[in-house]
């Protein structure tokens, strides 16, 4: 597998998480509208939990794209690849499943909290193991 090849994994699993983060933005949106809220969350909880959705997200989905892409790029990993990506995507599709529930603890929020760091160690993991690797062999 030549490892420039174009990371395509990477690039869909990007137009999922754009369209989720779209979702996200358009419901945090449509809520300061009804609750004329133009800052911050107005002491609503709902309008608190639809932002933390959306900025979770936000903090989680750029990096992990970079590592995947990377990962993805070296041409190493075959299935590993679209398995945690698909993963990551679930996990990240629970966390606000979860926080919609309730602001406490909730068995979808927990799942994508720790499925997104296990997709996060995975997948740097992977990614160290060829970079490494391709040092030890080139000096």
């Amino acid at each position: 597998m030549n490892p420039l090849h174009f990371p395509s994994i990477t690039a869909a699993t990007a137009v999922v998480l754009a369209l989720l983060q779209t979702s996200l933005m358009l419901n945090v949106s449509l809520s300061r509208t009804k609750s004329s809220t133009g800052l911050g969350d107005g002491g609503d909880e709902g309008l608190l939990r639809r932002i933390r959705m959306h900025g979770n997200l936000a903090e989680n989905a750029a990096m992990f794209l970079v590592l995947l892409g990377l990962t993805e790029m070296t041409g190493e990993w075959g299935l590993a690849i679209p398995v945690i990506a698909a993963s990551f995507v679930l996990f990240r599709l629970a966390h606000p499943i979860g926080l919609s529930l309730t602001s406490g603890p909730s068995a979808p929020r927990i799942i994508g909290a720790v499925g997104t760091v296990i997709a996060f160690i995975c997948t740097a993991s992977l990614l160290a193991i060829s970079v490494f690797g391709r040092m030890a062999i080139h000096g």
